[in-house]
């Protein structure tokens, strides 16, 4: 054996070693074993022994008794075309502080003689009233919902809510304000015959946040105030100081004359996922738990 194969197997042996003692020693005084059990909120957790890298999930935060609950102001149907329907309601938060980081719902839609014929699940979230420029209402929408029953109501039911609150807006005064304005509004009659109706804008992030998804929502409608049309879309990677051009089409001729057109777009600030920048992680305004 020459001194350079010699010198390699001593050197392959230590490293063996190394291996073993490192692998006991994280495993005798793993993270989650130190410090999921402690009862105190340490490095990595997002609560007290939980989230994290702990097994244990963190309880959802309740609100406190002077928050007021999240109303469903009113919900309705749209037939859109044959046998398919689009799912409207219109949610109020008149809470200025707090909001919700997620909370689920389901429409339950009915038949005519009362019966549920289905349900449709999803997720959402809440901003405070006034925050980014909103008020205190907001859209849930779900297109295409397809039955060959005739119905005869929907109602929405919201459960799960992750409540959170927003606090020290004058460290980030951008974000209390409008922060993402829709411009270059246009809407119309389709000439080309493949689509009924048209709804176009252009989103423009006036903040110095970028964000990983922006919802917009476009309700219509008619002079009477009654619901005509709905309909929703997303853009991602919505960049600080950038815009992006959405339309959104209808196939189906409307059953009234359009009178007015409802432009929403909103971005999660609760998430700090949702933010692109290293400097927009929210922990400055928003409180974990």
């Amino acid at each position: 054996m020459t001194e350079a194969q010699r010198k390699f197997k001593k050197l392959y042996i230590i490293g063996i070693v190394l291996f073993f003692i490192i692998m006991t020693t994280w495993i005798l005084h793993r993270p989650e074993e130190r410090t999921c059990f402690n009862g105190v909120k340490d490095i990595g957790e997002e609560g007290i022994d939980c989230g994290g890298f702990c097994e244990k999930k963190c309880p959802l935060p309740d609100k406190p008794p002077t928050v007021q609950d999240i109303r469903v102001k009113w919900v309705k149907f749209i037939k859109d075309g044959e046998n398919n329907y689009d799912l409207v309601a219109k949610i109020s938060n008149s809470n200025e502080g707090w909001g919700i980081s997620s909370v689920k719902y389901v429409f339950n839609i009915y038949s005519k003689s009362g019966e549920i014929i289905d349900t449709v699940l999803g997720k959402s979230y809440v901003m405070p009233r006034g925050f980014l420029g909103t008020n205190e209402s907001r859209y849930i929408i779900e297109n295409d919902f397809k039955t060959s029953e005739d119905i005869g109501k929907v109602s929405l039911e919201l459960y799960n809510f992750n409540w959170r609150e927003i606090k020290n807006l004058r460290e980030l005064p951008e974000l209390d304000v409008e922060i993402i304005r829709i411009v270059n509004k246009d809407y119309g009659f389709m000439e080309d015959g493949k689509e009924f109706y048209y709804a176009f804008g252009v989103t423009e992030n006036i903040s110095k946040y970028s964000f990983f998804k922006v919802d917009i929502n476009i309700v219509i409608f008619d002079n009477h105030g009654e619901l005509v049309a709905a309909g929703k879309t997303d853009q991602w990677t919505l960049k600080s100081g950038k815009g992006w051009e959405f339309k959104i089409f209808w196939t189906s001729p409307f059953s009234e004359t359009v009178g007015i057109i409802d432009y929403e777009a909103q971005t999660n600030v609760f998430d700090i996922t949702n933010f692109m920048d290293i400097y927009g992680t929210g922990e400055k305004y928003i409180i974990p738990e």
